[in-house]
């Protein structure tokens, strides 16, 4: 069984997704990487999209953008032709079994709150 963990930020507000009568979180990690290419550093930004399934859970309230999350799970990738970067490229979906916040956790309010698992 293939396992990916990674750390980064949401890039928007999660949300509650209903597929033929399923509920899942859903939401974007960008995940950036800082690399020397010569003198200068370079940014590289990957993204993920994630499910969880949990739709029921509080957690939604602090999956706000900007929050930095860990989250484990099983990965899967599809291609897909980019209208902007005019080339195949590959997306990485995680289907999440472990989601903690990371850093200072915001909530919709804008509270903070100690590493906390869902």
């Amino acid at each position: 069984m293939q396992q990916i963990s990674i750390i980064g930020n949401l890039g928007a507000n999660a949300r509650i997704v209903d597929v033929n009568g399923s509920k899942f979180i859903a939401f974007r990690v960008a995940v950036t990487e800082k690399r020397k290419q010569g003198d200068s550093t370079v940014n590289e930004t990957t993204w993920y999209s994630c499910t969880y399934n949990r739709a029921e859970s509080a957690v939604i309230n602090y999956l706000v953008t900007g929050q930095q999350v860990y989250i484990q799970g099983k990965p899967s990738y599809s291609l897909y032709d980019s209208a902007v970067h005019r080339c195949k490229m590959l997306d990485v979906s995680i289907s999440v079994d472990r989601l903690e916040l990371v850093g200072n956790v915001k909530t919709t309010e804008q509270s903070t709150d100690e590493n906390r698992p869902f």
